[in-house]
C-alpha cells in the first residue's frame, strides 16, 4: 500500500512527464539509413552485371548526388546505369546532373531502376519527429 505523499509524489511526475510531452514541439526531420547501391553505365556501353558499383552507406537527405561526384573518374557522358534503394527514405532521380528541374522517378524504400539514363540523385528527408525533452521538470509534492 502506497502512502499519500508517494502516491502525491508519483501524480506530480506524472503530471510533470505528460506536460513535458504536450508542449514538446517537432525537431528536425529524421535523417535516412541504409544504403544505395548505384551502378555506372558508360558511353561504351556494358552489362548491369558487369558494371562498377558503390554503395552509399547513410545518405545524406537532400544531398544531391551525381555521377560525377560517385564515380569521380568515370568516363564523359556516364549515367547511373542502376539506382537500388535499401535505405529509410525515398529517393527521387534525375535525368538531370544537378538535381535540378522536376524529378524523372521517385524511388520508395526498396525499389530500383535499371537501365534509365540517370544523372543525379536525392534523397526525400524523412518525416518530422517529435523532440522529447532530455530532463523533465521538478514538482512540488
Amino acid at each position: 500500500m502506497r502512502t499519500p505523499f508517494a502516491r502525491r509524489a508519483g501524480l506530480c511526475l506524472a503530471t510533470a512527464a505528460a506536460a513535458a510531452l504536450a508542449t514538446a514541439g517537432t525537431g528536425p526531420a529524421s535523417a535516412a539509413s541504409g544504403k544505395l547501391q548505384v551502378s555506372l553505365g558508360t558511353p561504351e556501353g556494358g552489362s548491369a552485371m558487369t558494371a562498377p558499383r558503390k554503395v552509399i552507406e547513410n545518405p545524406v537527405d537532400d544531398h544531391c548526388y551525381t555521377v560525377r561526384e560517385v564515380f569521380p573518374d568515370a568516363p564523359e557522358g556516364s549515367t547511373f546505369l542502376s539506382v537500388h534503394n535499401a535505405n529509410t527514405n525515398p529517393i527521387r532521380i534525375y535525368e538531370t546532373g544537378a538535381c535540378s528541374g522536376a524529378p524523372a522517378d521517385t524511388l520508395g524504400v526498396g525499389m530500383s531502376v535499371i537501365g534509365r539514363p540517370l544523372l543525379s540523385f536525392k534523397v526525400e528527408p524523412g518525416p518530422e519527429v517529435p523532440s522529447v525533452p532530455t530532463s523533465f521538470p521538478t514538482g512540488q509534492p
